[in-house]
C-alpha cells in the first residue's frame, strides 16, 4: 500500500513515492528520498486514530 501523497518538508513539492524506494528505519518509521530535491525524508507512521494511514510493513 503506497504512502499518502504529502509535500516534501524541504522543497514543498508533492511526493509520490514508490514502494521499492521506502526504507524501514524501525517498525514505526520509514525514510526515502524526495524525487524532486533528492533529500532524505523521514516519516513516522500513525497506526491508531482518525489519522491512521500508511504502508503495511512486509512480513
Amino acid at each position: 500500500m503506497p504512502i499518502p501523497v504529502k509535500p516534501c518538508p524541504y522543497c514543498d513539492k508533492l511526493m509520490w513515492v514508490k514502494d521499492e524506494s521506502i526504507e524501514w528505519v524501525d517498525e514505526n518509521t520509514i525514510r526515502f528520498r524526495c524525487p524532486h530535491c533528492q533529500l532524505l525524508v523521514r516519516r513516522r507512521l500513525v497506526e491508531l486514530g482518525a489519522n491512521a494511514a500508511g504502508p503495511i510493513k512486509p512480513a
